[in-house]
């Protein structure tokens, strides 16, 4: 186990690194040492998952101090913390975490077993360019079905703002604003016509951001030194509080087996779709979903087209959107674009 605790924390601590944050990179790294030498940080997270690496868990662990921090509950780290008004001077802040640690030891044992609910916002960016391209290959309408949606934040893709450079979709007032240095040139082609008919979605622990414990937990889980990330998350919390959403609390693959029994309703494009959230997901869900969209494409057709649309894991510097397609006959596959985890850097690759 600790062999094993140790390379899920050693890897964050690169990934930290490398998408920049300096401040969790080090701290991950005094929690490695606290691991080694077998301290607080080993017994907390002794036993938690057999799959740390699959299940985050030092995400976990950080987002439960972050969220101590966040509600004043851990005053020593919320002045290392620049989420929380304090500001980092590069020095060690391991022992401030470990001592935050030791004062609410139950706090710990309880988030370090709670799944990472992350709902990143700047994955719209590269979702809104997909529904783009699935509005101009149909023609239709858009039924959108979101599953792993956290807090149906990303349900929310076509209240936010989006400019290319030389193509723009969205609200021009709205508060989540995605410009040109988004999207690596030259970029993809928005469609400004497009029109969302129904919205959905489901997470098997869905996180209720209209209560101040939601926002609290959902901001926990942007790392505290990205300032930007940290304001983003809470405008499209502000923008769903303004658009009322329920995000249904169910199994993804039974979810969609519910969902898709009826068919594809003629006069729209159903697109099913989820962002970094197929590998948090147990092979038989997984099984289920891919179950239930082969059986519902069965009986698409060009006026009743359904898609599904993902963003997951490619490399460990990228992501890919793919598209799997049905409208009658063989399903068609797509690799329409890669893009950083958190959003940045959309190069488009689709050209028809």
């Amino acid at each position: 186990m600790t062999a094993s605790l140790l390379d899920a924390v050693e890897r964050q601590a690169a990934s930290c690194a490398h998408i920049g944050s300096p401040l969790y990179a080090r701290l991950l790294t005094g929690i490695a040492a606290d691991i080694t030498a077998g301290g607080i940080s080993a017994e907390v997270l002794d036993g938690v998952s057999e799959r740390p690496v699959h299940d985050a868990v030092p995400l976990r662990y950080l987002a439960t101090a972050h969220r101590l921090a966040l509600v004043g509950a851990a005053p020593d780290l919320a002045a290392r913390y620049p989420s929380c008004g304090g500001a980092w001077d590069g020095t060690d802040p391991t022992p401030a975490f470990l001592a935050t640690v030791a004062d609410h030891r139950a706090a710990f044992g309880d988030g370090v077993r709670r799944n990472v609910q992350t709902n990143e916002v700047g994955r719209a960016a590269v979702l809104a360019a997909g529904f783009s391209l699935v509005s101009r290959r149909t023609g239709l309408p858009l039924r959108t079905y979101e599953i792993g949606a956290s807090a149906g934040l990303l349900s929310h893709w076509d209240r936010f703002r989006y400019d290319t450079g030389s193509a723009q979709l969205g609200p021009t007032d709205a508060e989540v604003r995605f410009g040109s240095d988004w999207f690596v040139p030259p970029g993809p082609t928005l469609e400004p016509s497009l029109v969302v008919v129904e919205r959905r979605c489901a997470d098997v622990a869905p996180v209720d951001v209209t209560t101040d414990d939601g926002r609290v937990r959902m901001l926990s889980f942007v790392w505290p030194d990205q300032l930007e990330r940290f304001a983003r998350l809470d405008a499209a919390i502000e923008t769903a509080r303004a658009h009322p959403l329920v995000v249904e609390a169910a199994d993804a693959g039974e979810w969609l087996t519910d969902r898709l029994a009826v068919g594809t309703p003629v006069g729209a494009a159903t697109v099913v779709f989820h962002s970094i959230v197929w590998q948090y997901l147990p092979a038989d869900t997984r099984d289920r979903a891919r179950a239930a969209l082969a059986a519902a494409g069965v009986g698409a057709a060009p006026d009743r087209p359904l898609v599904w649309m993902r963003m997951e894991p490619a490399t460990a510097e990228h992501a890919d959107l793919r598209l799997t397609t049905w409208a009658g006959g063989d399903p068609l596959e797509d690799l329409v674009a890669e893009v950083g985890y958190h959003g940045a850097g959309v190069r488009w690759l689709f050209d028809g």
